[in-house]
């Protein structure tokens, strides 16, 4: 018997070894990985913008005349709230034709989204005399005045937009916002 109590004794011991070493690596805790310091992902449809910025401005780059590729990229800086770029690229729009009223329309809007909303008042009313049929720019001229506070101006340029078609979104637009006018009247 005391051969079996010494392999037993010897057993136990091995196994209580071995008990302990495992639990000692389980907590022995592991370094923390280095920090790799990355920049932040870029979301997807910043990607798709920076992607067209690049292919618009090579393109505006071979044909620098091109009426519609510079109308396009300043629509892309406009759409993006990079007014100021998109101001300077219907300017140069301008320099081609000094009466292309949907560019002086953005170009108005523009203005008046970096605080110089007298200029786009000045803006707006040339493009509305160049062509008294454009609403979107008699809708942009109404919105640009009531946002400026000078609603009594507005009002009838609100009204020119509404009467051109009453049932498109622009005519819907120019009634919402009259609607506005007269309730805070």
């Amino acid at each position: 018997m005391p051969d079996l109590v010494k392999k037993i004794t010897v057993g136990v011991a091995i196994f209580l070894v071995a008990f302990v070493a495992l639990v000692s690596l389980k907590e022995k805790k592991t370094p923390p990985p280095q920090e790799q310091h990355s920049s932040p992902p870029v979301p997807y449809n910043l990607l798709n913008l920076d992607a067209k910025e690049r292919e618009l401005k090579a393109l505006v780059e071979k044909d620098p005349q091109n009426r519609d590729l510079l109308f396009q990229l300043g629509a892309l800086y406009f759409e993006s709230n990079r007014f100021q770029q998109a101001i300077e690229v219907y300017k140069k729009i301008l320099t081609l034709n000094d009466k292309d009223v949907d560019t002086l329309n953005e170009l108005g809007l523009a203005l008046h989204y970096t605080g110089r909303s007298p200029e786009a008042v000045e803006i707006l009313r040339k493009a509305t005399t160049f062509d008294p049929s454009h609403q979107r720019a008699w809708l942009s001229l109404g919105f640009v005045l009531a946002s400026s506070g000078r609603t009594e101006e507005a009002k009838p340029a609100l009204k020119k937009a509404a009467d051109i078609n009453p049932d498109n979104d622009v005519g819907k637009e120019a009634q919402r916002i009259l609607g506005i006018i007269k309730k805070k009247g």
